[in-house]
């Protein structure tokens, strides 16, 4: 029996067919882990561009990987069906709760925007830890994926864990680009922060890199680099762990309510 999970992400529509001998058990743990993302509209409001994953699991025993391998597709479904449309950037966000000025925080994998997405989502809305969709008035379409969180006992496991699960506020309706910045993980700073400042050009070449399907917009860079401009001054924020510009972003975040 093929379980259909509808999700609305990013801007556009998503089903997921899960498939398998052990397909009821991976459609309820996606429904759980994917709860804030969940379309329940039904069938009969099914946009025409609608687009489509098939998930399979035939041994219960392989749910972690199959969770953590469809969560990786379903974004890279949603970046292709929304290519040309958003600017995307690989970067987590929050947003105010009373004013949706929100904060994106751009950086590669590995570099603390989980960890960072459920510090701050305990403060702010929580838009996502992986992929910003942004049009071209600063609205924010809201990712709200499950957290991929790693297992301590076993590290190369990840739980997809739903931010209801985990406690993080909600987005607000309609949030904003209020202010951009570019992490910068260095183990060696210890407890200490480092900011600096970035021109428009430095924070373009600083952000590209971290863009996905960039040039399937029109005027690529100018979209940007006015981005940046109407954002700015993008800060690069050099640190060791998350929880040492908690406080600092927060209070970046309020000062641009």
């Amino acid at each position: 029996m093929i379980h259909v999970l509808r999700l609305r992400a990013l801007g556009t529509h998503l089903e997921v067919r899960c498939q398998g001998d052990s397909a009821a058990v991976l459609a309820s743990a996606m429904r759980a882990s994917w709860s804030r993302c969940l379309d329940e509209s039904g069938g009969e409001n099914r946009a025409a561009d609608t687009l489509h994953l098939d998930a399979h699991l035939d041994d219960p025993n392989l749910l972690a990987h199959r969770l953590m391998q469809t969560t990786q597709q379903i974004t890279r479904t949603l970046i292709a069906g929304q290519a040309g449309r958003l600017l995307m950037l690989h970067a987590g966000a929050v947003s105010h709760p009373a004013t949706a000025a929100s904060l994106v925080y751009v950086a590669p994998g590995g570099t603390g925007k989980t960890t960072l997405s459920r510090l701050l989502g305990q403060r702010f809305g929580y838009l996502t830890d992986e992929t910003v969709g942004i049009a071209d008035d600063g609205t924010i379409f809201p990712y709200p994926k499950p957290l991929s969180v790693r297992r301590p006992d076993a590290p190369h496991l990840k739980d997809e864990l739903s931010p209801d699960i985990l406690g993080l506020l909600p987005a607000p309706i309609a949030p904003q680009v209020a202010r951009i910045i570019v992490l910068d993980r260095d183990p060696e700073l210890g407890t200490a922060v480092e900011m600096e400042e970035l021109s428009v050009m430095d924070a373009l070449f600083a952000v590209v890199e971290e863009t996905s399907s960039l040039s399937w917009l029109d005027r690529p860079l100018h979209r940007l680099a006015d981005l940046l401009e109407a954002s700015g001054p993008v800060l690069r924020v050099r640190y060791a762990e998350a929880s040492a510009i908690e406080d600092d972003l927060s209070a970046l975040l309020a000062g641009r309510s």
